[in-house]
C-alpha cells in the first residue's frame, strides 16, 4: 500500500506543479490573443499592461508571486488583477483532477488520455478568459480543435466505454477496414471540402481559404468513412473503436444545431440575435468531445450554472449581458471529469421523489 501511494503522490503534485506553470502561460494566451499587433511568442516574456516593465523571473512564480507582491507591480506599483493567480491555481487543480481522474498510477492507464485532457482543459481555460474579456470566440479555437477531435476520435475512450473501456487501444483496429472505406472517405472529403469551399462565401463575401474550410473537409472525410462502413455492412466495426467516431460527430453535429436551433427560435421571439456564432461552434468541439448524449446534459449544466450566476450578475453589477461560453465549458468539463458525482446527485434527487 504504502510503496504505491508515494509515486501516485508524486505524480499529482508534479500534475499540479505543470498545471500551475501553463496556467502562467495561458494567461498569456488570454492577454494577448485578442489583441491586434501582440502574438503570444512576441515579445519574449511576460510585462506589465500598465507601465509594460519585463516581469522579472522570481515575479513569475505561479501564484505565490502575487502574493508576495501583494498583487501590485514591482516597477510601478499598479495592482495586478487577481484573474492571474485564479488562472493558475484553477489550472493547476484541473491538470490535478485530469491525471486522478485518467492517469492511474503513473499515468500508465492511458498517458494519451491525460496529455490530450490537458490540452483540452487549457483551451477551455483560453477561450473562456477571451470570451469573458472580449465576448468573442477565436475561430483558431473552434475548426482546428474541433477537426483534430473528430480525427482522434477513436483514442478517445470515454466516447465509449464497450470498446475497450477506460484503457487504451491495442489491436490494429483499422487493419481490419477495407480499401473501398478508404477511397470513399477520400472522395467525401474532396467533394464536401471543395464545395463548401467554392459555395460558402466569406462573411466579407469572399471565397473561402483551405484553412477556413479546414472544418468541412474534416467532416466529409469522417462522414464518408462511416458511410462506407455502414452501407459495406461491416457490422463487427461498430463494436469497434468506429463507435467513438460516430459518437464524435455526431456529438459535434448535436451540440453546433442544439445552440443553433435555440438561438434561431430566439432571434424569432426576441427580434434580435440571441446567440453567438462563436457559440454554436465552440459546442461543436464540445460535442466532438463528449458525445451527443453527454452534450445534452452538458448543456443543461450550463443552462443552470448561465441561470444563477446571471441573476447574481444582473443583481450586483446591474448587468443584463454575461458571455454563455464560460459556462458551456464548465458543462462539458463537469461531464468529462466528475461524471460519476453528477450521476450519484442524480440518483439521490430521484430518490427523493421515489421515496414518497
Amino acid at each position: 500500500m504504502i510503496p504505491n501511494l508515494i509515486p501516485n503522490s508524486i505524480l499529482l503534485l508534479f500534475s499540479a506543479l505543470l498545471g500551475g506553470t501553463v496556467g502562467s502561460f495561458l494567461n498569456v494566451c488570454i492577454y494577448r490573443i485578442p489583441i491586434e499587433g501582440l502574438r503570444v511568442s512576441h515579445p519574449r516574456g511576460s510585462f506589465c499592461p500598465s507601465c509594460k516593465s519585463a516581469v522579472r523571473w522570481f515575479d513569475n512564480v505561479p501564484v505565490l508571486a502575487w502574493m508576495w507582491l501583494r498583487g501590485r507591480c514591482r516597477d510601478c506599483s499598479e495592482p495586478i488583477s487577481p484573474r492571474y493567480p485564479l488562472v493558475e491555481g484553477f489550472t493547476a487543480c484541473m491538470f490535478l483532477l485530469v491525471a486522478w481522474r485518467y492517469g492511474g498510477e503513473w499515468l500508465a492507464q492511458d498517458l494519451f488520455s491525460v496529455l490530450l485532457l490537458w490540452i483540452w482543459v487549457s483551451t477551455l481555460i483560453v477561450v473562456s478568459g477571451i470570451d469573458l474579456d472580449h465576448r468573442i470566440i477565436p475561430d483558431r479555437f473552434t475548426i482546428p480543435g474541433t477537426s483534430m477531435l473528430l480525427l482522434i476520435s477513436p483514442w478517445m475512450p470515454w466516447l465509449s466505454l464497450e470498446a475497450g473501456g477506460l484503457g487504451p487501444i491495442a489491436d490494429p483496429w483499422w487493419a481490419s477496414i477495407e480499401p473501398h472505406v478508404w477511397w470513399a472517405a477520400a472522395a467525401t472529403m474532396i467533394v464536401l471540402g471543395q464545395a463548401f469551399q467554392r459555395l460558402v462565401p466569406t462573411w466579407q463575401q469572399q471565397r473561402r481559404s483551405f484553412q477556413e474550410s479546414l472544418l468541412a473537409y474534416v467532416v466529409g472525410a469522417v462522414g464518408g468513412f462511416l458511410a462506407a462502413v455502414y452501407l459495406g455492412g461491416a457490422d463487427q466495426l461498430w463494436n469497434s473503436p468506429v463507435d467513438r467516431i460516430f459518437n464524435s460527430l455526431s456529438g459535434a453535429a448535436v451540440g453546433a444545431g442544439t445552440i443553433w436551433g435555440i438561438g434561431w427560435i430566439g432571434s424569432i421571439i426576441f427580434r434580435k440575435p440571441a446567440m453567438g456564432f462563436g457559440d454554436v461552434k465552440w459546442m461543436g468541439l464540445l460535442g466532438a468531445t463528449l458525445g451527443p448524449e453527454a452534450v445534452l446534459v452538458s448543456f443543461l449544466i450550463a443552462c443552470l450554472l448561465g441561470s444563477v450566476v446571471g441573476i447574481w450578475w444582473r443583481v450586483v453589477r446591474g448587468s443584463s449581458y454575461i458571455p454563455f461560453g464560460p459556462f458551456l465549458a464548465a458543462g462539458a468539463a463537469s461531464m468529462l471529469l466528475a461524471r460519476p458525482e453528477l450521476q450519484t446527485i442524480w440518483e439521490l434527487y430521484v430518490g427523493l421523489f421515489q421515496d414518497r
